[in-house]
C-alpha cells in the first residue's frame, strides 16, 4: 500500500552539484511517500536555470536546497527536462535539514 506522507513547495531553490552552486530551480514541489518499508521522494520543477548548460540534462545527480524551508533533497536524480521551458521531474534519495543559518 502506498501512503502519502508530506508535500513541500518552494518558489525558488538552489541547485548544488558536487558541492558547487550550479543554478536555481523555480516552482519546486516534492512529495514524501512510503512504500514497502521505504520512504521515496519525488518532485517536479517548473524551470531549471543554470550557468553550465552541460549540466542542464536528464540523469545528473544534484542536491536541491529549499532555502525557505531549511531542508535539502539529497542526491536528486533529474528524471527528465523538457526543452525550451526547462521544466521536469526528479527523484531524491533522502531529505535532510540544511546547515544554513
Amino acid at each position: 500500500m502506498i501512503k502519502m506522507e508530506r508535500t513541500c513547495n518552494s518558489m525558488k531553490c538552489d541547485v548544488m552539484h558536487k558541492g558547487e552552486l550550479i543554478g536555481k530551480m523555480e516552482g519546486v514541489s516534492v512529495t514524501q511517500w512510503f512504500l514497502k518499508n521505504h520512504y521515496n521522494y519525488t518532485g517536479a520543477f517548473s524551470r531549471f536555470i543554470t550557468d553550465k548548460p552541460e549540466l542542464s540534462r536528464s540523469g545528473i545527480k544534484v542536491d536541491i536546497v529549499f532555502n525557505d524551508r531549511k531542508i535539502v533533497a539529497k542526491d536528486a536524480c533529474i528524471g527528465w527536462i523538457r526543452g525550451p521551458t526547462k521544466n521536469g521531474t526528479f527523484s531524491a534519495k533522502s531529505i535532510e535539514y540544511a546547515d544554513k543559518p
